[in-house]
């Protein structure tokens, strides 16, 4: 092969690249309303920068003094009968030699966090649109040496930045496993405060301890923070890997059959949600390869044929609605074979 012939099969491999990514994007947004004229602004309150070898204990308890959010929620400050105990203990730590590299590391994966507040403010900017009475909270972000990854209010949020540094960072959290440790990366971050944040929009019936409940419940959530986040990947919601995405759609007929099979759809028994709801790393009652959580996974799907079968409903309109089985019953949800 000549260097044209070469050429020409670079260019061809680079637009078929190209047309690759480009369907690989529109799969991942889903319609959303247009927000442009929405106001917000959002700010991050850098006090990891704050605190990098602050001078003294004296500045340090005044820092935290004006900041008692993330002094009670990560230090836990009131705990202590002398708090200038930890107070000391945090100084010495965030003056120590090694924490450099420390503070390095998160510098070089975060920068100016620009991207990041822009990720805020375009998920708060579609939450104003569905809700014009929301204010936005404060974000603060900080250094601790691995001893807290988040704290969330609707009014207060606060990021240990040293958490999200990956599996490849040089410092991790002790004893975290790895399926875990996969998600405390920079880009699953806002994806996950917002799912999380949308636990203040999700009504549910505190009577209901039924499995199908906290299916429902969980679905809500996936299923609102997509609405504010239209354009993220659904795996850095689920944080499922890629594979593991592919393969649940693939088989979402066998996982409903297991859970039917299980009978743990209306199961209150905390041991048997635990199974098809909680972290762990494979739900082995449906297959060895199934991921864990899929319960939450399959409520998402629930809610998605919800809204399908009821046009015209809005984001707020489901997210009020706290009975479980009627969002079943109405949802139609019957998973087919592929």
């Amino acid at each position: 092969m000549d260097k044209v012939q070469k050429s020409v099969a670079v260019f061809i491999l680079l637009i078929l690249f190209a047309q690759l990514l480009s369907s690989c994007d529109k799969k991942t947004c889903i319609d959303a309303p247009d927000v442009s004229a929405v106001e917000i602004k959002v700010s991050i309150e850098r006090l990891d920068k704050k605190l990098h070898k602050i001078p003294t204990k004296e500045e340090l308890s005044t820092l935290l003094k004006s900041n008692p959010t993330f002094a009670e929620s990560f230090l836990h400050v009131s705990e202590y009968l002398i708090p200038e105990i930890i107070i000391a203990r945090y100084h010495d730590l965030l003056n120590a030699s090694d924490i450099d590299s420390l503070f390095y590391e998160v510098d070089k994966t975060f920068g100016d966090m620009e991207d990041i507040r822009l990720q805020f403010e375009d998920a708060f900017r579609y939450l104003k649109y569905y809700y014009p009475e929301f204010k936005v909270p404060k974000i603060q972000t900080v250094v601790t040496g691995i001893a807290n990854d988040l704290y969330i209010t609707d009014s207060v949020i606060v990021i240990g930045l040293d958490y999200y540094l990956g599996p490849k960072g040089k410092y991790q959290p002790k004893g975290m496993p790895e399926y875990l440790l996969n998600r405390y990366q920079k880009e699953y971050m806002v994806p996950q405060i917002i799912l999380m944040y949308s636990n203040y929009y999700n009504a549910t019936d505190m009577n209901d301890k039924t499995a199908l409940a906290d299916m429902v419940f969980y679905g809500k959530a996936y299923f609102m923070a997509k609405n504010l986040m239209p354009c993220t990947p659904d795996s850095l919601l689920t944080g499922y890997t890629s594979f593991e995405s592919v393969d649940i759609e693939k088989h979402e007929q066998v996982i409903w059959a297991g859970l039917l099979e299980n009978q743990a759809l209306f199961d209150t028994s905390p041991f048997i949600k635990d199974k098809f709801l909680s972290e762990r790393p494979k739900t082995f009652e449906i297959g060895e390869n199934c991921p864990g959580r899929i319960g939450r996974w399959v409520g998402w799907r629930i809610i998605q044929k919800y809204a399908q079968e009821h046009p015209g409903i809005s984001l707020p309109e489901i997210m009020k609605t706290s009975d479980a089985q009627k969002i079943f019953n109405e949802s139609k949800y019957k998973p087919i074979a592929y």
